[in-house]
């Protein structure tokens, strides 16, 4: 709405004529009609007069839409607001899920983990020296020898121990322990 049109509903609802307000105006009726009718606007201070005769402010004698600009800033700022909150919400939620992932694979992994090796071995007394003999495995495949170890050279050497043969290291070491003790050695320690 123009200015003209709200002076002229405005001049309507205060009961005044055009002659009425111009002369509460100090102007012309034909400047009032001239106003209502858009072809001329008032200049700032008479609107302010205009205002104060009208009991109203300027904004709603220019009907100045900056009222409707605040509400809409308002609700739009409402709705900026409730889409904040919505992603601190998604925020905690996916924080939340992974750090209970990160917990279950964390846990899982640790408390099903296998070990990194297996050993069995023992210790024999042959001749006064003591001889140690170790057979090693990897944890993932605790079947399968991985390494056979011993400073008795000569017990290596008869022996000629092939590792592939055995399928469990306990059978192994007994095989050496036999061998150690039907040549005069004691295989009682256990390491």
């Amino acid at each position: 709405m123009i200015i003209g049109n709200k002076i002229l509903e405005l001049r309507k609802l205060n009961n005044l004529s055009q002659e009425q307000l111009a002369e509460k105006m100090n102007v012309t009726r034909q400047t009032i009609s001239k106003w209502e009718l858009g072809e001329t606007s008032p200049d700032l201070e008479q609107s302010k007069k205009l205002s104060k005769i009208f009991n109203v402010s300027l904004d709603d004698l220019t009907n100045n839409e900056i009222k409707n600009a605040i509400i809409k800033k308002v609700d739009s700022t409402k709705v900026v607001r409730k889409i904040f909150d919505i992603l601190k919400i998604l925020c905690i939620v996916v924080i939340t899920v992974m750090i209970v992932l990160v917990g279950y694979l964390y846990f899982t992994e640790y408390f099903t983990a296998r070990p990194v090796s297996q050993s069995v071995g023992i210790r024999c007394v042959r001749n006064g020296t003591e001889y140690k003999y170790e057979a090693t495995s990897k944890g993932e495949t605790p079947n399968i020898i991985e390494n056979f170890y011993t400073n008795d050279k000569e017990v290596e050497k008869v022996l000629n121990i092939d590792i592939t043969k055995y399928n469990d290291m306990g059978n192994l070491i007994e095989d050496v322990k036999s061998y150690v003790e039907s040549i005069g050695g004691n295989c009682d320690l256990r390491e």
